[in-house]
């Protein structure tokens, strides 16, 4: 199958790179048939990462007004990635992806995506030097907010992962490593979220592979979780990157369907695997 849908999409009123109008003029290009914009929702420290708070009113005029221009050629939805430790409501907006990027360490709050130098300090510095405990405080943060926000989608489920190549922070194979990713999955399944199949890390070439990794896709699969694929994307040229290699990746985890973002009232469509390249309207449903 193709995926022609992502539902996290940035913008140049945040980190982003591309203006929104030429993403969508890009996801067009591409044969897309629905696009939700996500910029990071604004927050009151890390400021060039986000929306500003005085810009947000902005944001959302800027997408409505494109979902209008564009409504007989495709869907698109206004969203926001919202961290965990952003001041931001998510009433204005269609839908948003709960994500946590930083780890506090006393009065720090280094990013668990960010400087390697800076998170090994803060690891060495406020957890004795134990990447273990970093990462059960790390999952156990996202599962807190599943179960308080019950989010639609959760974005990059293991992004700690990001920098452990570098640090050898943390052992993936570990069983106490598997066991804090499964209590957080469990929080998460619970709320009645997705899990968003993130490609974004590889277009950056910081990993090899999506968020989250597969033996993360396997326990989930297990618990009978839903998934929706989604390239993060803050470059128009990578809106679909590796989106072509997912579906190999989500059989492979017994999966055989994937949310997407719908093209009629309801926010969420469910499409076989093995649908045709280009599907038909599909059975839409919530999730």
């Amino acid at each position: 199958m193709r995926i022609l849908s992502n539902c996290h999409t940035h913008t140049t009123h945040c980190d982003g790179k591309t203006p929104a109008e030429d993403t969508v003029l890009a996801a067009l290009g591409k044969g897309f048939r629905s696009l939700g914009f996500t910029s990071h929702a604004p927050q009151h420290f890390d400021l060039p990462y986000a929306v500003r708070p005085d810009r947000e009113g902005d944001y959302i005029r800027e997408i409505r007004a494109l979902a209008d221009k564009y409504r007989s050629r495709i869907t698109i939805r206004c969203g926001i990635e919202r961290d965990l430790f952003s001041c931001a409501d998510v009433y204005p907006y269609d839908y948003f992806i709960a994500s946590v990027h930083y780890l506090p360490c006393g009065a720090e709050m280094p990013a668990v995506d960010g400087s390697p130098e800076c998170l090994a300090e803060a690891v060495r510095g406020f957890y004795g030097g134990s990447g273990l405990r970093a990462v059960r405080a790390y999952y156990s943060l996202l599962a807190a907010y599943a179960r308080a926000w019950r989010p639609p989608v959760i974005g990059h489920f293991d992004l700690i992962k990001k920098n452990n190549a570098a640090l050898g922070l943390f052992d993936e194979n570990d069983p106490a490593y598997m066991e804090a990713v499964f209590e957080a999955l469990k929080a998460i399944r619970e709320a009645g979220s997705l899990l968003e199949v993130n490609t974004g890390g590889m277009a950056r070439n910081v990993v090899s592979e999506p968020y989250p990794s597969a033996a993360v896709l396997r326990m989930w699969r297990g618990m009978g979780g839903g998934v929706t694929v989604s390239s993060d994307c803050h470059d128009a040229r990578f809106l679909d990157y590796a989106f072509d290699q997912v579906p190999d990746i989500l059989s492979g985890a017994g999966f055989d369907r994937v949310f997407v973002l719908g093209t009629g009232k309801t926010l969420w469509e469910e499409v076989p695997l093995d649908a045709p390249a280009a599907p038909s309207s599909g059975a839409e449903q919530s999730y």
